[in-house]
């Protein structure tokens, strides 16, 4: 941990100014949005998932999914 003048704050102060900077960035529904993304990410197993999507697939067919899915975004 680093020692400077942040280093004071207590785990629950560090997350209420988190929070506030977070909802402050992204708003309340942002903020929620955020939370619910972490939390549920932390409880999977990420190998075992990509293992799951990516079954079977080329690289081509996962670089091209990817490319058609973030084009379609703009």
């Amino acid at each position: 941990m680093l020692l400077n003048e942040k280093s004071k704050f207590t785990d629950r102060e560090i997350i209420e100014k988190g929070a506030r900077v977070l909802i402050k960035e992204l708003g309340y529904s942002g903020f929620l949005r955020f939370i619910h993304h972490y939390e549920g990410k932390s409880k999977e197993d990420y190998l075992k998932l990509e293992d799951e999507i990516f079954d079977g697939m080329s690289l081509d067919e996962i670089y091209n999914n990817a490319k058609e899915h973030w084009g379609s975004k703009e």
